[in-house]
């Protein structure tokens, strides 16, 4: 399977609710902490379809819903499901890997292929699958590779596949291949693959780090997720239900049988009383194997339904929990839905400052930015671009716009040049030529000059500055690292070989190489 781009997107909403669900307290994420996803955004030169993507997560939902515990590719994607049904505490586990050569590389297309997973092996719809996803990636972000709290939480079976380095899931898209595990937990009622309970999964910090990620108050996917929350409730209603009818009939052939017993104990009684001879005797010992065979079979049937409505009580306070937490979610949306409309209103009273347009480096250890609106008056960020793989010192003014190096030639990333909007801060053009990492940007003329990839080999190129298409290229080869020159001879670069090369302005065409 090819590698994955970060071009999709997809909108979550509610839909009907499956017989399965993630469990309830391993979704509490740690409060106080927020979650932004850094992905890859810059130029591809491949771009997969929203179906292959979730084809990844689908086959192996397909598998363990078969019946397989393994199944996937550990070197791509692949899913491990433990369960040890002889633990007395902790919860089971789903683990997704994210294997050395797995090329998913942006947080919403990693969703599709959880989504698509939910889907297969536990029966959710699309969108409630897309929900989860979302919601559990956040998840294990938080918990991102705290053993302490995998150990307390989980099985001793779920920790022999973790480690510090891949439990969880990293914030960078470039620690995700290889070294992330995404855990789902698991509770499984007796009979069934388990279930995805959702109640702890708006927990305040899951709910704060949402808003990080979003910019907003995350109102429709905490509006679908309450929306699920009441199917889910409303289903354990009509189980408990069943359960309770079941029980009854239990109850009442419990019953029925443990007279039976008594009745044939208290004959056997009598009949000992006044017995006489040594057949008598050994007919009555006989009696006394098969009343007691009686008894025992009554008991262990008491015991049963004795079990059974502890068990049915115990989800019965389940429920009604769900149902205060259900009441506590529509509470704070409501307040947090109030206050982004007075927000908005109050935004629409008053002009939008103005700012200055500028490169922010995403990490300042690395030689990656993007754009940023900033208010330098006010000392504040106003908007900051998606693109996010901007070369610091490539950023050319053409007028109204920038013309700039991006993207990172890692798994199906690319290097090419883009032409940022100052008005969105976003790439209205991208180029297809591959262009070097380190390359100079030049304004020439009406062009704009690069160094570009042509077979394998380094040459000058002219674009345009308005579509970013190849104009001309320069036969020689030229070293990526050159600096240039403009001469009223011509253009002098740096050659492939040393030495210096003499290039027609027009055409790029070589006038004369300059040996040492």
């Amino acid at each position: 399977m090819r590698k994955i781009c970060a071009l999709l997107t997809l909108l979550a909403a509610a839909a009907a609710l499956s017989a399965q669900t993630v469990a309830e307290e391993e979704l509490r994420s740690v409060s106080g902490r927020t979650i932004e996803f850094i992905n890859y955004v810059g130029p591809h030169a491949r771009v997969d379809t929203l179906d292959e993507i979730r084809g990844l997560g689908a086959a192996l939902g397909r598998a363990v819903k078969a019946g397989a515990t393994r199944a996937g590719n550990e070197s791509r994607y692949a899913v491990i499901r433990v369960r040890d049904p002889q633990a007395p505490s902790g919860l089971d586990a789903d683990i997704i890997i994210l294997g050395p050569d797995a090329g998913v590389d942006h947080i919403r297309n990693l969703r599709h292929i959880l989504g698509a997973y939910l889907e297969e092996a536990y029966g959710y719809s699309r969108s409630d699958g897309f929900l989860l996803a979302t919601f559990l990636t956040v998840y294990n972000a938080v918990y991102r590779g705290d053993l302490a709290y995998f150990g307390k939480a989980y099985k001793p079976a779920v920790l022999t596949y973790l480690t510090a380095q891949n439990a969880g899931l990293s914030v960078r898209w470039d620690e995700w291949a290889g070294r992330s595990r995404i855990v789902l937990p698991v509770t499984a009622r007796p009979g069934t693959a388990g279930r995805v309970d959702t109640g702890p999964i708006t927990d305040k910090s899951v709910v704060e780090s949402l808003k990080e990620e979003s910019g907003t108050s995350a109102l429709p996917e905490r509006r679908d997720m309450v929306d699920l929350k009441e199917r889910e409730v409303a289903q354990d209603k009509a189980r408990l239900e069943e359960d309770k009818a079941r029980i009854a009939l239990q109850e009442k052939a419990a019953a029925e049988e443990t007279a039976k017993a008594e009745a044939a104990r208290a004959q056997l009684e009598a009949d000992k009383a006044s017995a006489q001879g040594p057949e008598q005797e050994a007919e009555l010992t006989r009696r006394e194997a098969e009343v007691a065979a009686q008894e025992k079979a009554a008991a262990e049937k008491e015991a049963a339904v004795a079990t059974a409505k502890e068990e049915t009580a115990k989800e019965e306070a389940a429920v009604a929990a769900k149902e205060a937490e259900i009441a506590e979610d529509r509470k704070a949306v409501a307040e947090d839905q109030k206050a982004e409309i007075a927000k908005e209103v109050a935004a629409k009273a008053q002009t939008a400052p103005r700012g200055s347009v500028l490169l922010d480096l995403v990490d300042p250890n690395r030689p990656y930015a993007r754009l940023a609106l900033v208010d330098l008056a006010g000392g504040t960020y106003l908007k900051t671009g998606e693109l996010n793989t901007l070369r610091a010192d490539s950023l050319v003014d053409v007028g109204g716009a920038f013309v700039a190096v991006a993207g990172r030639a890692e798994g199906s990333g690319a290097v090419r040049l883009v032409l940022l909007d100052l008005e969105t801060l976003a790439a209205k053009v991208t180029g297809t030529v591959d262009v070097h990492p380190e390359t100079g940007v030049w304004k020439e003329g009406a062009g704009i000059l690069a160094m570009a990839n042509d077979g394998g080999k380094w040459v000058l190129g002219l674009f345009d500055p308005a579509t970013l298409e190849l104009k001309a290229k320069s036969e020689a080869a030229v070293s990526p690292f050159t600096f240039l020159r403009s001469v009223p001879e011509g253009l002098v670069v740096a050659g492939a070989g040393g030495g210096l090369i003499l290039l027609n302005k027009a055409d790029l065409k070589t006038v004369k190489e300059i040996r040492r």
